[in-house]
Protein backbone atom coordinates (compact mmCIF):
# COMPACT_ATOMS: atom_id res chain seq x y z
CA UNK A 1 0.00 0.00 0.00
CA UNK A 2 1.46 3.57 -0.88
CA UNK A 3 2.38 6.27 1.99
CA UNK A 4 -1.13 8.00 2.69
CA UNK A 5 -2.33 3.58 3.41
CA UNK A 6 -5.61 3.22 5.40
CA UNK A 7 -6.11 5.29 8.79
CA UNK A 8 -5.15 4.42 11.72
CA UNK A 9 -8.14 3.06 14.14
CA UNK A 10 -9.01 2.01 17.20
CA UNK A 11 -8.78 -1.50 18.15
CA UNK A 12 -6.02 -2.12 15.59
CA UNK A 13 -3.34 -4.93 16.76
CA UNK A 14 0.13 -4.24 16.25
CA UNK A 15 2.58 -6.71 15.58
CA UNK A 16 0.28 -9.12 18.10
CA UNK A 17 0.78 -7.26 20.97
CA UNK A 18 -0.14 -3.81 21.32
CA UNK A 19 -3.67 -3.09 20.82
CA UNK A 20 -4.66 0.98 20.05
CA UNK A 21 -6.79 2.48 21.99
CA UNK A 22 -7.57 6.57 21.35
CA UNK A 23 -5.36 9.19 19.55
CA UNK A 24 -3.46 11.00 22.42
CA UNK A 25 -1.74 13.66 20.41
CA UNK A 26 -0.83 14.99 17.05
CA UNK A 27 2.12 17.19 15.93
CA UNK A 28 3.06 18.56 12.60
CA UNK A 29 3.83 15.04 11.29
CA UNK A 30 3.23 12.42 13.00
CA UNK A 31 0.51 11.19 15.65
CA UNK A 32 0.76 9.47 19.29
CA UNK A 33 -2.11 6.72 20.40
CA UNK A 34 -2.14 4.95 24.05
CA UNK A 35 -2.07 1.38 23.45
CA UNK A 36 -2.22 -1.82 25.54
CA UNK A 37 -0.16 -4.56 25.37
CA UNK A 38 -2.65 -7.59 24.91
CA UNK A 39 -0.44 -9.85 26.97
CA UNK A 40 0.46 -8.44 29.98
CA UNK A 41 -2.30 -5.06 30.20
CA UNK A 42 0.90 -3.17 29.88
CA UNK A 43 0.40 0.33 28.00
CA UNK A 44 2.80 1.72 25.87
CA UNK A 45 2.81 5.18 23.55
CA UNK A 46 2.54 4.26 19.72
CA UNK A 47 3.69 7.28 17.35
CA UNK A 48 3.41 7.06 13.75
CA UNK A 49 4.28 9.23 11.07
CA UNK A 50 1.05 11.11 9.40
CA UNK A 51 0.15 10.77 6.20
CA UNK A 52 -2.58 13.42 6.46
CA UNK A 53 -0.96 16.27 6.67
CA UNK A 54 -1.46 19.57 4.16
CA UNK A 55 2.60 20.13 3.87
CA UNK A 56 2.68 16.17 2.26
CA UNK A 57 -0.13 16.74 -0.06
CA UNK A 58 0.87 19.78 -1.61
CA UNK A 59 4.02 18.66 -2.91
CA UNK A 60 4.72 17.35 -6.45
CA UNK A 61 6.14 13.12 -6.32
CA UNK A 62 8.83 13.75 -6.58
CA UNK A 63 9.59 16.00 -3.60
CA UNK A 64 6.36 13.92 -1.57
CA UNK A 65 8.99 10.79 -2.46
CA UNK A 66 12.40 13.03 -1.05
CA UNK A 67 10.05 14.40 1.81
CA UNK A 68 9.02 10.68 3.16
CA UNK A 69 12.30 9.07 2.86
CA UNK A 70 13.56 11.86 5.43
CA UNK A 71 10.88 11.04 7.53
CA UNK A 72 11.57 7.50 7.42
CA UNK A 73 14.84 8.03 8.61
CA UNK A 74 13.68 10.39 10.89
CA UNK A 75 11.92 7.95 12.76
CA UNK A 76 15.07 5.34 12.17
CA UNK A 77 16.77 7.70 13.74
CA UNK A 78 14.39 8.31 16.63
CA UNK A 79 14.58 4.82 17.60
CA UNK A 80 18.25 4.22 17.95
CA UNK A 81 18.74 7.47 20.01
CA UNK A 82 15.48 6.32 22.56
CA UNK A 83 17.58 2.81 22.61
CA UNK A 84 20.25 4.39 23.97
CA UNK A 85 19.35 7.37 26.15
CA UNK A 86 18.48 5.22 29.36
CA UNK A 87 16.98 8.40 32.17
CA UNK A 88 13.79 8.78 33.96
CA UNK A 89 13.57 11.73 31.98
CA UNK A 90 13.44 10.08 28.97
CA UNK A 91 10.53 7.69 27.28
CA UNK A 92 11.82 4.29 27.73
CA UNK A 93 12.14 2.91 24.23
CA UNK A 94 10.20 -0.75 23.77
CA UNK A 95 10.11 -1.25 19.97
CA UNK A 96 9.50 -0.43 16.31
CA UNK A 97 7.63 -2.07 13.68
CA UNK A 98 5.47 -1.05 10.29
CA UNK A 99 2.05 -0.79 9.60
CA UNK A 100 0.87 -1.28 5.87
CA UNK A 101 3.78 0.82 5.13
CA UNK A 102 3.16 3.15 7.83
CA UNK A 103 6.23 3.12 10.14
CA UNK A 104 5.89 3.23 14.45
CA UNK A 105 7.85 3.35 17.22
CA UNK A 106 6.94 2.06 20.45
CA UNK A 107 7.63 3.55 24.17
CA UNK A 108 6.93 4.72 27.39
CA UNK A 109 3.48 6.00 28.04
CA UNK A 110 3.55 9.27 30.09
CA UNK A 111 0.26 9.77 31.74
CA UNK A 112 0.23 13.25 31.94
CA UNK A 113 0.21 16.85 30.56
CA UNK A 114 2.85 18.71 28.77
CA UNK A 115 4.08 21.45 30.40
CA UNK A 116 2.69 23.63 28.09
CA UNK A 117 -0.72 23.08 29.39
CA UNK A 118 -0.01 22.82 33.00
CA UNK A 119 1.68 25.91 32.48
CA UNK A 120 -1.54 27.70 30.86
CA UNK A 121 -2.87 26.46 34.09
CA UNK A 122 -0.81 26.98 36.69
CA UNK A 123 1.51 29.83 36.04
CA UNK A 124 2.81 31.38 37.85
CA UNK A 125 4.62 28.68 39.89
CA UNK A 126 5.91 28.88 43.31
CA UNK A 127 9.79 29.07 42.94
CA UNK A 128 10.51 25.47 44.65
CA UNK A 129 7.96 24.04 41.78
CA UNK A 130 9.59 25.31 38.67
CA UNK A 131 13.01 24.87 40.18
CA UNK A 132 11.59 21.11 40.66
CA UNK A 133 10.98 21.05 36.24
CA UNK A 134 14.21 23.01 35.64
CA UNK A 135 16.12 19.99 37.42
CA UNK A 136 14.34 17.22 35.86
CA UNK A 137 14.35 18.57 32.66
CA UNK A 138 18.25 19.62 32.64
CA UNK A 139 19.38 16.28 34.11
CA UNK A 140 17.36 14.41 30.95
CA UNK A 141 19.17 16.98 28.48
CA UNK A 142 22.55 16.47 30.46
CA UNK A 143 22.01 12.60 29.87
CA UNK A 144 21.56 13.63 25.82
CA UNK A 145 24.40 15.57 25.69
CA UNK A 146 26.75 13.12 26.67
CA UNK A 147 26.35 11.17 24.50
CA UNK A 148 26.69 13.87 22.84
CA UNK A 149 23.19 14.58 21.25
CA UNK A 150 21.67 17.53 20.60
CA UNK A 151 17.59 17.44 20.99
CA UNK A 152 17.05 20.95 18.56
CA UNK A 153 13.26 21.20 19.53
CA UNK A 154 13.55 21.73 23.16
CA UNK A 155 9.88 24.02 24.20
CA UNK A 156 7.35 23.22 26.54
CA UNK A 157 4.95 21.13 24.19
CA UNK A 158 8.00 18.43 24.16
CA UNK A 159 8.10 17.86 27.94
CA UNK A 160 5.60 16.17 29.46
CA UNK A 161 4.43 15.82 33.25
CA UNK A 162 3.60 12.89 34.48
CA UNK A 163 0.46 12.05 37.20
CA UNK A 164 3.66 11.72 39.77
CA UNK A 165 5.22 14.78 38.83
CA UNK A 166 8.12 13.42 36.72
CA UNK A 167 9.36 16.07 33.70
CA UNK A 168 10.02 13.81 30.92
CA UNK A 169 11.55 15.34 27.98
CA UNK A 170 9.62 13.80 24.76
CA UNK A 171 10.56 13.82 20.29
CA UNK A 172 13.45 13.70 19.72
CA UNK A 173 12.57 13.34 15.70
CA UNK A 174 15.36 15.84 14.83
CA UNK A 175 17.33 15.08 17.23
CA UNK A 176 21.15 15.02 15.98
CA UNK A 177 24.49 13.63 17.15
CA UNK A 178 26.94 16.42 17.98
CA UNK A 179 29.66 16.62 14.59
CA UNK A 180 27.41 14.23 12.51
CA UNK A 181 26.59 15.15 8.98
CA UNK A 182 22.73 13.70 8.40
CA UNK A 183 20.83 14.90 5.69
CA UNK A 184 16.89 14.97 5.28
CA UNK A 185 16.49 15.87 8.60
CA UNK A 186 14.05 18.37 7.00
CA UNK A 187 13.12 19.68 3.98
CA UNK A 188 15.73 22.39 2.11
CA UNK A 189 14.86 25.83 3.21
CA UNK A 190 13.10 25.17 6.44
CA UNK A 191 14.34 26.33 10.15
CA UNK A 192 14.64 22.96 12.23
CA UNK A 193 13.49 23.98 16.03
CA UNK A 194 10.24 25.95 16.97
CA UNK A 195 9.47 29.63 16.67
CA UNK A 196 10.26 31.70 20.24
CA UNK A 197 12.73 29.05 21.40
CA UNK A 198 15.32 28.86 18.32
CA UNK A 199 18.77 29.65 19.49
CA UNK A 200 20.32 32.55 16.57
CA UNK A 201 22.39 29.92 14.98
CA UNK A 202 19.42 28.03 14.35
CA UNK A 203 17.74 30.73 13.01
CA UNK A 204 20.90 31.46 11.00
CA UNK A 205 21.00 27.58 9.68
CA UNK A 206 24.58 26.93 11.25
CA UNK A 207 25.45 23.86 12.70
CA UNK A 208 24.10 23.26 16.36
CA UNK A 209 25.72 22.16 19.19
CA UNK A 210 24.82 21.09 23.03
CA UNK A 211 24.63 24.85 23.66
CA UNK A 212 21.82 25.12 21.32
CA UNK A 213 19.52 23.49 23.38
CA UNK A 214 20.51 25.17 25.93
CA UNK A 215 19.29 28.00 24.52
CA UNK A 216 15.73 26.89 24.03
CA UNK A 217 16.47 25.36 27.34
CA UNK A 218 16.47 28.99 28.84
CA UNK A 219 13.79 29.77 26.61
CA UNK A 220 11.80 27.37 28.70
CA UNK A 221 13.02 28.23 32.02
CA UNK A 222 12.28 31.85 31.80
CA UNK A 223 8.62 30.82 31.05
CA UNK A 224 8.65 28.37 34.18
CA UNK A 225 9.91 31.17 36.46
CA UNK A 226 8.41 34.24 35.38
CA UNK A 227 4.81 33.23 33.21
CA UNK A 228 6.19 34.60 30.39
CA UNK A 229 8.09 34.51 27.23
CA UNK A 230 11.80 36.09 27.24
CA UNK A 231 10.81 37.98 23.75
CA UNK A 232 7.30 38.42 22.26
CA UNK A 233 6.59 39.46 19.08
CA UNK A 234 3.39 39.29 16.50
CA UNK A 235 5.02 38.12 13.32
CA UNK A 236 7.29 35.59 12.77
CA UNK A 237 10.18 38.03 11.70
CA UNK A 238 9.89 40.25 14.23
CA UNK A 239 10.07 37.76 16.71
CA UNK A 240 13.60 35.94 14.81
CA UNK A 241 15.07 39.31 14.82
CA UNK A 242 14.41 39.87 18.85
CA UNK A 243 15.92 36.41 19.01
CA UNK A 244 19.15 37.72 17.37
CA UNK A 245 19.68 41.25 18.50
CA UNK A 246 17.80 42.07 21.57
CA UNK A 247 18.66 41.44 25.27
CA UNK A 248 16.00 39.59 27.16
CA UNK A 249 14.91 41.53 30.54
CA UNK A 250 15.90 39.85 33.67
CA UNK A 251 13.51 37.25 34.89
CA UNK A 252 13.34 39.10 38.65
CA UNK A 253 11.23 41.78 36.90
CA UNK A 254 8.91 39.78 35.78
CA UNK A 255 7.84 37.71 39.30
CA UNK A 256 8.80 38.74 42.62
CA UNK A 257 11.06 36.06 44.48
CA UNK A 258 13.81 35.32 41.77
CA UNK A 259 17.04 35.40 43.46
CA UNK A 260 20.19 36.95 41.74
CA UNK A 261 21.75 33.44 40.97
CA UNK A 262 18.85 32.69 38.59
CA UNK A 263 19.12 35.78 36.90
CA UNK A 264 22.80 35.24 36.47
CA UNK A 265 22.28 31.61 35.00
CA UNK A 266 19.55 31.98 32.98
CA UNK A 267 20.66 35.30 31.16
CA UNK A 268 23.52 33.34 30.43
CA UNK A 269 21.73 30.63 29.03
CA UNK A 270 20.19 33.00 26.21
CA UNK A 271 23.61 34.08 25.61
CA UNK A 272 23.68 35.59 21.86
CA UNK A 273 26.87 33.19 21.47
CA UNK A 274 26.95 29.78 22.18
CA UNK A 275 30.29 29.70 23.69
CA UNK A 276 29.15 32.06 26.93
CA UNK A 277 26.30 29.54 27.61
CA UNK A 278 26.31 27.08 30.42
CA UNK A 279 26.39 23.42 30.19
CA UNK A 280 23.37 21.18 31.39
CA UNK A 281 25.57 19.99 34.48
CA UNK A 282 26.11 23.76 35.50
CA UNK A 283 22.37 24.57 35.19
CA UNK A 284 21.06 21.29 37.11
CA UNK A 285 23.56 22.36 39.86
CA UNK A 286 22.03 25.75 40.28
CA UNK A 287 18.53 24.64 39.88
CA UNK A 288 18.89 21.77 42.18
CA UNK A 289 20.38 24.16 44.94
CA UNK A 290 16.63 25.77 44.36
CA UNK A 291 14.60 22.58 44.19
CA UNK A 292 12.40 21.02 47.54
CA UNK A 293 14.01 18.54 49.52
CA UNK A 294 12.78 15.57 51.27
CA UNK A 295 10.11 16.38 53.89
CA UNK A 296 9.11 19.90 52.28
CA UNK A 297 5.28 20.78 52.76
CA UNK A 298 3.43 20.45 49.20
CA UNK A 299 2.88 23.63 47.27
CA UNK A 300 -0.39 25.68 48.20
CA UNK A 301 -2.44 26.07 45.98
CA UNK A 302 -2.33 21.97 45.51
CA UNK A 303 -0.52 21.24 41.84
CA UNK A 304 -1.53 18.89 39.89
CA UNK A 305 0.78 17.01 38.49
CA UNK A 306 2.85 17.93 41.23
CA UNK A 307 6.46 18.03 39.67
CA UNK A 308 7.75 18.55 43.83
CA UNK A 309 6.30 14.78 45.12
CA UNK A 310 9.00 13.46 43.22
CA UNK A 311 11.63 15.41 45.96
CA UNK A 312 9.12 15.73 48.29
CA UNK A 313 8.53 11.86 48.63
CA UNK A 314 11.01 9.67 50.68
CA UNK A 315 10.80 7.09 47.89
CA UNK A 316 12.09 8.96 45.01
CA UNK A 317 15.69 10.75 44.35
CA UNK A 318 15.58 13.98 44.37
CA UNK A 319 18.68 13.85 41.76
CA UNK A 320 16.81 10.77 39.39
CA UNK A 321 13.13 11.12 39.98
CA UNK A 322 11.27 8.36 39.43
CA UNK A 323 14.22 6.11 40.46
CA UNK A 324 13.85 4.36 44.13
CA UNK A 325 16.75 6.22 46.49
CA UNK A 326 19.14 3.94 47.89
CA UNK A 327 18.68 3.03 51.63
CA UNK A 328 21.16 5.19 53.64
CA UNK A 329 21.61 2.23 55.54
CA UNK A 330 22.68 0.19 52.71
CA UNK A 331 26.87 0.24 51.23
CA UNK A 332 28.15 -1.28 48.32
CA UNK A 333 29.37 -4.47 48.45
CA UNK A 334 33.05 -4.78 47.55
CA UNK A 335 32.67 -8.16 45.94
CA UNK A 336 29.70 -7.26 43.52
CA UNK A 337 31.89 -4.32 42.48
CA UNK A 338 34.25 -6.77 41.40
CA UNK A 339 32.22 -9.22 40.03
CA UNK A 340 30.54 -6.17 37.82
CA UNK A 341 34.15 -5.36 37.09
CA UNK A 342 34.66 -8.26 35.63
CA UNK A 343 31.47 -8.25 33.62
CA UNK A 344 32.31 -5.19 31.91
CA UNK A 345 35.90 -6.14 31.13
CA UNK A 346 34.55 -9.28 29.60
CA UNK A 347 32.02 -6.77 27.41
CA UNK A 348 35.08 -4.49 26.26
CA UNK A 349 37.01 -7.90 25.23
CA UNK A 350 34.67 -8.69 23.04
CA UNK A 351 33.99 -4.95 21.94
CA UNK A 352 30.46 -4.56 23.08
CA UNK A 353 29.90 -2.64 25.95
CA UNK A 354 26.81 -2.97 26.97
CA UNK A 355 24.59 -3.50 30.45
CA UNK A 356 27.58 -4.06 32.68
CA UNK A 357 29.55 -1.30 31.48
CA UNK A 358 26.62 1.00 31.51
CA UNK A 359 26.04 0.07 35.27
CA UNK A 360 29.73 0.34 36.61
CA UNK A 361 29.83 4.06 34.71
CA UNK A 362 26.53 4.80 37.04
CA UNK A 363 28.43 3.43 40.17
CA UNK A 364 31.20 5.13 39.24
CA UNK A 365 30.44 8.28 42.02
CA UNK A 366 29.19 6.30 44.52
CA UNK A 367 31.96 4.25 44.51
CA UNK A 368 34.54 7.09 45.48
CA UNK A 369 32.54 9.02 47.72
CA UNK A 370 32.13 5.89 49.59
CA UNK A 371 35.40 4.71 49.21
CA UNK A 372 37.57 7.47 48.72
CA UNK A 373 40.02 7.73 46.13
CA UNK A 374 42.67 5.89 47.16
CA UNK A 375 41.85 2.21 46.65
CA UNK A 376 42.82 0.49 44.37
CA UNK A 377 39.34 -0.46 43.57
CA UNK A 378 37.98 3.02 43.02
CA UNK A 379 40.30 3.66 40.16
CA UNK A 380 39.57 0.73 38.43
CA UNK A 381 36.31 1.24 38.80
CA UNK A 382 36.42 4.31 36.74
CA UNK A 383 39.03 3.08 34.71
CA UNK A 384 37.08 0.32 33.01
CA UNK A 385 33.71 2.27 33.12
CA UNK A 386 35.70 4.65 31.21
CA UNK A 387 37.22 2.65 28.46
CA UNK A 388 33.94 1.34 28.13
CA UNK A 389 31.75 4.32 27.56
CA UNK A 390 34.80 5.35 24.86
CA UNK A 391 34.50 2.52 23.00
CA UNK A 392 30.36 3.28 23.22
CA UNK A 393 30.57 6.46 21.87
CA UNK A 394 29.33 7.77 25.15
CA UNK A 395 32.25 10.41 24.70
CA UNK A 396 31.10 13.46 27.22
CA UNK A 397 30.52 10.36 30.05
CA UNK A 398 34.11 8.81 29.12
CA UNK A 399 35.55 12.09 29.22
CA UNK A 400 35.35 13.04 33.10
CA UNK A 401 36.14 9.78 34.34
CA UNK A 402 39.28 9.91 32.23
CA UNK A 403 39.72 13.14 33.71
CA UNK A 404 39.32 11.83 37.28
CA UNK A 405 41.80 9.37 36.64
CA UNK A 406 44.55 11.61 35.25
CA UNK A 407 43.58 13.61 38.63
CA UNK A 408 42.78 12.58 42.25
CA UNK A 409 42.21 9.06 41.52
CA UNK A 410 45.90 8.75 39.74
CA UNK A 411 47.88 5.52 41.35
CA UNK A 412 50.51 7.52 43.44
CA UNK A 413 53.18 9.55 42.28
CA UNK A 414 56.21 6.79 40.75
CA UNK A 415 56.80 6.75 36.96
CA UNK A 416 54.30 4.00 36.55
CA UNK A 417 51.77 6.30 37.88
CA UNK A 418 52.90 9.59 35.46
CA UNK A 419 52.16 7.33 32.51
CA UNK A 420 48.96 6.12 33.71
CA UNK A 421 47.62 9.70 34.00
CA UNK A 422 49.07 10.38 30.67
CA UNK A 423 47.27 8.09 29.09
CA UNK A 424 44.00 9.33 31.10
CA UNK A 425 44.90 12.90 29.54
CA UNK A 426 45.35 11.80 26.25
CA UNK A 427 42.14 9.55 26.00
CA UNK A 428 39.52 12.39 27.65
CA UNK A 429 41.34 14.49 24.89
CA UNK A 430 40.31 11.85 22.44
CA UNK A 431 36.85 11.86 23.49
CA UNK A 432 36.61 15.28 23.89
CA UNK A 433 37.19 15.22 19.83
CA UNK A 434 33.72 14.92 19.68
CA UNK A 435 33.17 18.09 20.38
CA UNK A 436 35.08 19.85 18.35
CA UNK A 437 37.98 20.57 20.89
CA UNK A 438 41.07 19.51 18.41
CA UNK A 439 43.56 22.82 19.37
CA UNK A 440 43.33 21.33 22.96
CA UNK A 441 43.74 17.78 21.91
CA UNK A 442 47.11 18.88 19.94
CA UNK A 443 48.03 20.63 23.40
CA UNK A 444 47.93 17.48 25.41
CA UNK A 445 49.38 15.26 22.49
CA UNK A 446 52.40 17.56 22.56
CA UNK A 447 52.73 17.56 26.45
CA UNK A 448 52.18 13.69 26.61
CA UNK A 449 55.14 13.45 23.84
CA UNK A 450 57.39 15.88 25.86
CA UNK A 451 56.84 13.73 29.00
CA UNK A 452 57.61 10.26 27.35
CA UNK A 453 60.85 11.42 26.44
CA UNK A 454 61.43 12.01 30.32
CA UNK A 455 60.33 7.94 31.19
CA UNK A 456 61.93 4.80 30.32
CA UNK A 457 61.65 2.99 27.14
CA UNK A 458 58.55 0.63 28.21
CA UNK A 459 56.29 3.18 29.43
CA UNK A 460 57.51 5.80 26.75
CA UNK A 461 55.91 3.50 24.58
CA UNK A 462 52.39 3.23 26.43
CA UNK A 463 52.42 6.64 25.80
CA UNK A 464 53.49 7.49 22.46
CA UNK A 465 50.87 4.68 20.90
CA UNK A 466 48.05 6.43 22.45
CA UNK A 467 49.31 9.54 21.40
CA UNK A 468 49.40 8.06 17.67
CA UNK A 469 46.20 6.84 18.09
CA UNK A 470 44.95 10.21 18.84
CA UNK A 471 46.66 12.00 16.26
CA UNK A 472 45.51 9.96 13.57
CA UNK A 473 41.66 10.88 15.02
CA UNK A 474 42.49 14.57 14.65
CA UNK A 475 43.50 14.29 11.43
CA UNK A 476 40.94 12.63 10.11
CA UNK A 477 38.74 15.34 12.00
CA UNK A 478 40.95 17.47 10.32
CA UNK A 479 40.19 16.67 6.91
CA UNK A 480 37.02 15.59 7.03
CA UNK A 481 35.10 17.52 10.03
CA UNK A 482 32.35 14.35 8.95
CA UNK A 483 34.75 11.38 10.01
CA UNK A 484 33.88 8.50 12.35
CA UNK A 485 29.59 9.66 12.26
Amino acid sequence: MDFWGEPVRVGELLDGTWELKRLIGKGGMAEVWSAADVRTGGEAAVKFLRPDTEDLRCLDPQELEEETVALRGRFRREARFLSELRHPGIPEFYGQGSRRGLPYLVMQLIDGLSLHAFLVRCAPLPLSSAAAVAVQVADALACAHIRPLVHRDLKPHNIMLSAEGVAVLIDFGIAKPLGAHVTNYTRQGSTLGSRGYQAPEQILEKEPTTRTDIYAFGCVCYELFTGSRPFMAADHHTLNDMHLKSEPLAPSLHGAGVPPELDELILRMLAKSPQERPDAVEALETFRSMAPRSGDPAPSPRLVPDPTAPFRSPRTSPTRPGRPAPDAEEWLDPSEVADLCDAASLEIEENAPADAVGRLAELAPRVRAEWGVRRPVVARVWRIAAEGLRLAGECGGAAKLYDGLAGELGPGDGENAVAARAVARLRAAECRLAFGEIDAALRVIADCLSLAGELPAQLAERITDVCSEVTVDVEERCADPDAGD
